[in-house]
């Protein structure tokens, strides 16, 4: 069984140099190891975000038993794959200790992404790397434990608290901000704020950080110190990906819903068609009826109108004469009369 512990530090040279005093194996992704610390201080200096969280620390122990089984580099490559489930996009370093029987890694995060310079961010985080760690074990046949409780930001007074079975004003303060997060339809951060008053917690936001009020004792602490699941930037990020995903939802329903409405059958637009088809036919014969109708006068009466010489040829084309108008235009030329137009 492995178990795991998550903690942060804003200072990541610190931590490195820490873990590699005494690592047994070492190994890295997204970066050399032998200049891990240099290469993430330098993506760090190209995105500007020096300040605030360094670098992601996860301790992933394993048992005697598995460490005498898997061996250091089995281990050592265990922590490579946990930190590329957590975080693909980041510099990883991992440095594989013995501690007696015990092997453990000492897994470092870079807390910029390479590719977007967008700092990581999770609500939870404890959670979430248990999640990938057990789905990692599982995978590799290894025995999965659900371990009591898992590391916070706690102070010595907050310690003795819990040893005397009294509950910390900011354990209190953990509990609402959780049990408002669960709640999957807040996606906003005004949601967010409006919910938390209501359960008696004010927040007061900074630019880069927020705190939280706890009005029933008048005790105010920041974020940051109640961990990282309770910052600003990680509480952003959990709500925006909430509100896209609704939006993503509603975009869905609206397609389905528009693909349910009746459609005009393939009848129906071939029956438009047709009486389209119609009525340029129909159009067209008209035309030609009178088109004709000009030349059949023209071709009889031609030579007829030349002897009268009443009309020059060139216009004589654009002359028509019904049947009955010719009938008694010749009766009238009979008696001699002359036509005129």
């Amino acid at each position: 069984m492995a178990t795991v512990k998550v903690s942060t530090t804003i200072s990541c040279s610190r931590a490195i140099n820490y873990a590699e005093k005494r690592a047994e194996v070492k190994d890295a992704y997204n970066c050399e190891i032998t200049n891990a610390k240099q290469e993430m201080a330098m993506v760090r200096e190209m995105y500007a975000k020096t300040d605030g969280i360094q670098a992601h620390l996860i301790i992933q122990a394993f048992s005697p038993e598995e460490s005498a089984q898997l061996g250091a580099e089995k281990i050592n490559q265990l922590g490579i794959e946990l930190a590329q489930a957590i975080a693909p996009d980041h510099q990883i370093a991992v440095y594989t200790h013995v501690d007696r029987k015990h092997y453990h890694n000492h897994i470092v995060i870079n807390s910029v992404n390479i590719k977007t310079g967008k700092k990581y961010h999770q609500h939870n985080e404890f959670k979430y790397v248990k999640a990938r760690n057990d789905k990692l074990l599982k995978k590799h046949g290894l025995a999965i434990v659900q371990p009591q409780k898992h590391y916070e930001k706690i102070t010595s007074p907050e310690l003795q608290l819990r040893r005397r079975g009294a509950t910390p004003w900011k354990d209190d303060i953990r509990r609402k901000i959780d049990a408002v997060m669960q709640d999957k339809s807040i996606s906003s951060y005004n949601a967010f704020r409006e919910v938390l008053a209501r359960s008696g917690i004010k927040l007061l936001e900074s630019k880069k950080n927020v705190s939280y009020d706890l009005l029933e004792v008048n005790k105010r602490v920041s974020g940051r110190k109640l961990g990282s699941s309770y910052e600003k930037e990680t509480i952003q990020r959990e709500l925006e990906a909430r509100a896209k995903k609704q939006e993503k939802r509603t975009r869905q329903a609206l397609q389905n819903q528009h693909k349910s409405l009746p459609l005009v059958s393939n009848a129906n637009r071939q029956q438009k068609q047709q009486q389209q088809r119609q009525k340029r036919h129909i159009c067209h014969v008209r035309e030609r009826l009178r088109q004709n109708a000009v030349t059949l006068c023209t071709d009889k009466h031609m030579r007829w109108f030349k002897a009268q010489k009443a009309l020059e040829p060139s216009s004589v084309v654009t002359y028509y004469a019904p049947p009955q108008k010719r009938q008694q235009f010749a009766k009238k030329q009979t008696r001699g009369r002359s036509f005129s137009r």
